[in-house]
């Protein structure tokens, strides 16, 4: 898996680690936490870090279904914002 893409956003230094004498760096609360990262290299050596989340694939419909999408993150608003009404499943 090879994925270029080029990256126009600035990035400030936030901490300086040092490698131990097994190649490990230690991130920890830098991380925020998440678990998993996608690393990228570029030509000078630089790496990037992006943090990732992973779904499991019965759920990724959602994700590609853009109606379905902004149906639930409307119902999301709407029941933030005390827009809901209780439903009698005996009347159904």
């Amino acid at each position: 898996m090879e994925n270029t893409f080029m990256i126009h956003d600035e990035f400030k230094e936030i901490d300086t680690r040092t490698i131990d004498e097994r190649n490990r760096l230690t991130l920890g609360e830098l991380m925020g936490g998440y678990k998993r990262v996608r690393l990228y290299k570029n030509e000078r050596g630089e790496v990037l870090l992006q943090p990732v989340v992973e779904i499991p694939a019965s759920e990724l419909w959602l994700y590609q279904n853009r109606d379905a999408m902004e149906s639930v993150l409307k119902g999301i608003k709407d029941a933030s914002e005390d827009k809901i009404s209780r439903l009698d499943l005996g009347e159904l």
